[in-house]
């Protein structure tokens, strides 16, 4: 199972959606945090409050009134007494402790600050752990309980402790379902917007894959960040030349053809006046052998599959036909493979890649054997013969034009040496790569590797 998204929108958003969520996360741990010890100074200072109305209810009331009053207003987790003795027997020593005391002190308007006695106890942390100017303070966490003793007028002590602090509420559900509804929302603008940022990209990895295969291709809408904008306008103006230039040489090649073919046409003529036979009919041969090199070499040149518009072909009937054609013209030529498979190229450029190595291995061979096996991402055509092969160190040699091996390849067997780098051109042209091996038990094999196109892909 792959977790990293594959494209580029995927990998965009998951980056925006776990960063934000991290970004989440760490805000509401904080908010939390600081949500809490905003909770506990409230807890603290509503206590201390408590405290110093109780201390101005009791200054004023009679004993029968101060005990009514300390009943009434004695919550859950406190105790509060009126003693002739405190609870409390030192003066504040803690700033916190000192803190409180000045608190309680301005808010009863005592001014005596030993009337004031506060102990704070701690859970067994250092209580020097906290600053001087802080009164912030977490239940649990580091205080356990708040002593207070203060003196009244006639000589009694309010005592008041109390050891159950509230802890802050958890999240509100509204407040939940507003995180998910924002997180909601993130996904859904950031999908669009990564959707938006890699359409070009899309765009020009599709026109690039169709203008390799000979698709007609329009420039493509130079949109999208300024990179991509850069990169689609380098694309349209490649395009544009590469087209102008095969143009240009399409056309410089059909005026070079034109003008020696016309001077080989007189040739001819004047060569039927010549007397002597022998000599009219290799000259005859010389001109036939020069004109066959002249086609040859211009076919070759005007690389006619960058001409051919693509289009979906059935490969494997295109393979099987040429097979046929050769088995009729009575040479040993086998197919295996699927009967039916439709693959995007320019099948009258293929057929004629196809049909030069079907012709090099029935020419050096006896038998041939084209199979064609298919994958998700390519097909394969091997084209085995049973001939002598070719020499190791020459198998990428020969790929080169006019190359010939004078052992076994010769003019006079009709090879120009352009078959073979005739067919690495198509093959080459159609996105994929030709590789010659010599088998183990004798012969050649050549291989033909074609890549699928997405479109291919998706069917």
């Amino acid at each position: 199972m792959r977790l990293w998204p594959d494209t580029l929108a995927g990998r965009t958003l998951a980056l925006l959606v776990g960063a934000t969520l991290l970004m989440m996360i760490s805000s509401a741990i904080l908010v939390q945090d600081e949500r809490k010890a905003r909770f506990d100074e409230h807890n603290l200072f509503r206590t201390l409050q408590r405290v110093a109305t109780l201390t101005r209810l009791l200054s004023d009331a009679d004993d029968q009134e101060r005990s009514r009053i300390i009943q009434r207003v004695t919550e859950e987790g406190e105790q509060i007494s009126l003693e002739e003795t405190p609870w409390v027997s030192h003066p504040p020593r803690h700033p916190m402790e000192k803190k409180i005391a000045r608190h309680i002190g301005r808010t009863t308007g005592i001014r005596d600050h030993s009337a004031i006695r506060v102990r704070v106890d701690f859970d067994g942390r250092d209580k020097h752990h906290r600053g001087e100017d802080q009164l912030r303070f977490r239940a649990g966490k580091g205080l356990k309980t708040i002593n207070i003793s203060i003196l009244l007028w006639d000589d009694l002590w309010i005592n008041f402790r109390t050891i159950d602090f509230k802890d802050a509420p958890p999240w509100a559900n509204a407040t939940l379902q507003g995180l998910l509804i924002l997180l909601a929302l993130l996904v859904v603008i950031g999908l669009l917007i990564a959707r938006r940022m890699a359409r070009p990209m899309a765009q020009l990895a599709d026109a690039a894959e169709r203008f390799g295969l000979g698709q007609p291709q329009s420039p493509i809408p130079e949109e999208g960040p300024r990179e991509v904008r850069q990169t689609i306008h380098a694309f349209n103006l490649m395009q544009q030349r590469l087209q102008k230039q095969i143009s240009d040489r399409s056309r410089m090649l059909a005026a070079v053809s034109h003008d020696l073919r016309t001077p080989i046409t007189t040739l001819r003529l004047r060569a039927e006046y010549i007397d002597d036979q022998e000599m009219r009919e290799k000259t005859l041969a010389t001109l036939t052998e020069m004109e066959a090199i002249l086609s040859d070499t211009l076919s070759f040149a005007r690389d006619e599959a960058a001409d051919e518009q693509a289009r979906t072909t059935d490969l494997a009937a295109l393979l099987q036909s040429l097979i046929d054609d050769h088995a009729d013209l009575g040479g040993d030529a086998n197919y295996q493979g699927p009967e039916r498979f439709n693959f995007i190229c320019r099948p009258v450029s293929l057929r004629r890649a196809l049909n030069n190595l079907i012709d090099n291995a029935l020419k050096y061979g006896e038998t041939v054997v084209a199979s064609l096996t298919t994958r998700p991402d390519r097909v394969t055509i091997h084209i085995d013969d049973n001939g002598p092969g070719i020499p190791d160190d020459q198998l990428e040699a020969v790929l080169t034009p006019f190359f010939r091996l004078e052992a076994s390849r010769s003019r006079e067997t009709g090879g120009t040496g352009l078959g073979l780098a005739v067919a690495n051109s198509i093959i080459l042209a159609h996105g994929g790569e030709l590789t010659l091996a010599n088998r183990p038990e004798g012969g050649l094999r050549v291989t033909l590797a074609l890549n699928l196109s997405e479109k291919q892909h998706n069917k």
